[in-house]
């Protein structure tokens, strides 16, 4: 069985860069995350409990922005995957790594965490989850358009052909194929 094509990373990078990008993700998401509720809070302790949504809303719409940002530079400078810089990477790393981090810092509160689940079933954590992503996803739309228009239209050709894979490139961009 292959891998869908917009699972596939760029085609430049190692398997080690790849790896490295994602874990740049998580690293920033972590900074952006508890750096914002400290901002905010002046302590992170208000993360202690699972119940605490308002602060765990703060620190998602910094890490929204922060890991989207991260990597919408990431593929500019082709690392990561072209489809998946765009919501996989981000969206699974904004919506988990908060939860092992927080449970490291405090212990886990398996209490506070189902009633989040069972009580509001899916819906509240999603509204969390939204609260970065929204934003994030803005940016990282907002650096491409930004980047393909000062770099003009020959240089994202050549970064094209560079950047991607021959299969990926023969699919969804190369339009006159």
């Amino acid at each position: 069985m292959e891998r869908p094509l917009g699972a596939a990373p760029f085609a430049t990078q190692s398997t080690r860069q790849h790896a490295l990008t994602i874990v740049g993700g998580v690293l920033v998401c972590w900074l952006a995350y508890f750096g914002a509720v400290a901002l905010v809070y002046d302590s992170l302790s208000v993360l202690a409990l699972e119940a605490a949504i308002e602060p765990q809303r703060v620190g998602t719409a910094a890490a929204g922005i922060a890991v989207w940002g991260y990597f919408g530079l990431a593929f500019v400078r082709g690392y990561g995957g072209p489809v998946l810089n765009a919501i996989p990477y981000p969206l699974a790393i904004l919506t988990l790594a908060p939860f092992p981090a927080r449970w490291l810092l405090f212990g886990p509160d398996v209490s506070g965490l189902i009633s989040r689940f069972v009580g509001w079933f899916v819906i509240e954590p999603m509204i969390t989850v939204a609260h970065g992503a929204l934003p994030g996803f803005g940016l990282f739309v907002l650096i491409l358009t930004v980047w393909a228009s000062v770099i003009g239209e020959d240089a994202r050709e050549d970064w094209e052909r560079t950047h991607l894979s021959p299969e990926f490139y023969d699919e969804f961009v190369d339009v006159d194929a």
